[in-house]
């Protein structure tokens, strides 16, 4: 079994590179690690996101981390926001994605959140957010709003199909010839004389050996440094997770119903203070199972609850191993990046007419795992590694945490990088 190009993963990066170069008429094969899955409910989403029971791994420190491992990568359960994320820092690393970016906007057709997809619960907290002057923005979303039934499950995968995911590159690439093995589990890189030859595989029947003349390793910020590892680089340090917490409160207002998550941004605070504020909500299993006993009944009461999310661009200091061991913990710097936005989601809150009795935060949480194979540390301005024809392509290249979402930053990463492999 051969191909010129062996894409590991499927999601953004994977996704779209193996598009790039098919879209060429390369030979492309896509190896995924997940399978395809139903979406669109809490139990169909535990077979998908990677943990125990209930969504998310647990860093060694106690810090959940969220992704999913399955066709289409984590791109299947994102609230679809589309923003612009590190696009300067990539710049000073000397890799400009400006005309990229603006090529990934149109294809994901982003656009502002319309004002009459704000849920009500968005709006409560849009206007004391007004009220108490801060800058509250649409947030840009690569969603087909005609298509949207405002549910407020994206983050178990949307079944009326509003939403680019990776799927939709993948799909594309598949019609142009590209090769899809699911279920199959990267072992390691094989390489000779410092050059790749392919790659070792197991899946069901076995273990396998794919020839390449490239290999672009997409799986992910936690996926993609223990194959680094085993294959005999240095990977794994350096990784952050766009650490976050929702502050919530309860209002005498009742019959709120479901609605986009994150549907504005308060991003005022980013560039000083590292992080922003959205309005979101947990869905009822969630909450279910991270909720601390004392506050699980509150999931029963969702027509009342408001909740607003600090996201920040937290340090990068944990790191992940090649046993799959994830070692991370909120550092001092952190901390106080998450009080700050704790206490404006507070007051934002308060002025909303939250009850101040029922205002709690939840636990520290991780969505955007990366840095771990490191643009300038692991891979150079071309996203290769010391290992000729073996390039890097997702999360883990990114140079630190952007504390906000970085799915279009990524795709435009992938069409730069499908652009040089086929002008070599």
């Amino acid at each position: 079994m051969g191909s010129s190009f062996l894409v590991i993963g499927s999601g953004a990066g994977g996704a779209t590179v193996a598009k790039e170069l098919a879209s060429q008429g390369a030979e492309v094969t896509v190896v995924e690690k997940g399978g395809m899955n139903k979406l669109g409910t809490s139990w169909r989403a535990l077979k998908f996101y990677s943990g125990s029971f209930g969504p998310g791994e647990v860093s060694a420190e106690g810090i959940e981390l969220l992704r999913t491992i399955m066709v289409g990568g984590s791109t299947v359960v994102t609230l679809g926001n589309g923003v612009r994320a590190l696009q300067t820092e990539l710049k000073d690393a000397g890799v400009s994605i400006d005309e990229e970016l603006e090529e990934a906007e149109r294809e994901l057709r982003v656009t502002a959140t319309p004002k009459n997809f704000f849920g009500t619960r968005t709006k409560i907290l849009r206007d004391s957010s007004i009220e108490l002057g801060y800058d509250v923005k649409p947030m840009p979303k690569f969603v087909d709003f005609k298509r949207c039934r405002m549910c407020g499950a994206c983050v178990l995968g949307c079944r009326y199909g509003a939403k680019w995911t990776a799927l939709n590159p993948l799909g594309e690439a598949r019609r142009m010839g590209a090769k899809l093995i699911r279920n199959a589990e990267v072992e390691k890189v094989l390489q000779e004389g410092g050059e790749v030859r392919g790659a070792r595989i197991r899946d069901a029947s076995g273990v396998h050996e794919i020839d390449a003349q490239k290999i672009v390793l997409a799986a992910g910020g936690l996926g993609t440094p223990p194959i680094l590892q085993r294959s005999g680089l240095e990977a794994g340090e350096g990784f952050f997770a766009d650490l976050f917490v929702v502050t919530y409160g309860l209002l005498d207002k009742r019959g709120m119903g479901e609605e986009i998550g994150m549907a504005t941004i308060i991003d005022e605070f980013h560039e000083n203070h590292g992080f922003i504020i959205s309005p979101i909500m947990d869905v009822k299993l969630d909450m279910l199972l991270s909720f601390p006993l004392s506050k699980k009944s509150i999931a029963f009461k969702r027509d009342r609850l408001i909740g607003l999310m600090t996201k920040i661009a937290d340090d990068s200091s944990g790191r992940v191993l090649q046993s799959g061991r994830i070692e991370k913990s909120a550092t001092s710097n952190d901390l106080k990046k998450l009080e700050k936005g704790i206490e404006v989601s507070k007051q934002i809150l308060s002025q909303a007419g939250a009850e101040s009795r029922s205002i709690f935060v939840s636990k520290i949480r991780g969505a955007h795992p990366g840095g771990t194979a490191a643009l300038g540390k692991i891979v150079n301005k071309d996203f290769e590694t010391e290992v000729s024809g073996l390039y890097v392509c997702d999360a883990s290249i990114l140079p630190r945490a952007p504390g906000s979402p970085p799915v279009l930053t990524i795709v435009a990463l992938a069409k730069k990088l499908g652009s040089k492999l086929m002008a070599e």
